[in-house]
């Protein structure tokens, strides 16, 4: 291969890479929407009943009864903790969701337009490669 073709080659596989990271990041986010969804339920289902689960990490759990099934008290970085009212929360987290939501919109439509280059992009490098494989072995091209 020629060094043009390897430079195409190449810039193939980076597009290839850069789908692969945006994939990821996706995933990323869907999983923190999850995270999301699931708190705001819990939250929720503290109108039902006070009884909660505590994780204790490795996934294991104790019963508890919650105290206050009205505020709850969450980080708000560097060791800093607020009490919030549920319904604040569930709205925040509501927010939260929709700018992810944004977020995955944003990476979904870089993805696409990512893959369509790279699909062109690979098009024009087979339609090159049939070429020189055609002078190669073809027939002589006339002379003028």
């Amino acid at each position: 291969m020629n060094e043009e073709l390897q430079q195409q080659y190449y810039q193939l596989e980076m597009y290839g890479q850069q789908v692969q990271k945006l994939q990821e990041e996706l995933e990323k986010i869907e999983l923190m929407k999850m995270e999301l969804l699931k708190s705001i339920d819990s939250m929720k289902g503290l109108s039902d009943s006070d009884d909660i689960l505590i994780p204790l990490g490795g996934g294991a759990f104790i019963k508890a009864k919650a105290i206050d099934t009205k505020k709850v008290i969450m980080g708000a970085g560097a060791d800093i903790f607020l009490e919030k009212d549920i319904s604040d929360v569930v709205d925040d987290f509501n927010k939260s969701i929709e700018d992810l939501d944004k977020a995955g919109s944003m990476i979904l439509s870089k993805i696409e337009e990512t893959a369509k280059v790279a699909e062109q992009m690979q098009k024009d490098l087979e339609k090159k490669i049939q070429a020189m494989e055609g002078q190669m072995g073809g027939a002589p091209t006339p002379q003028m």
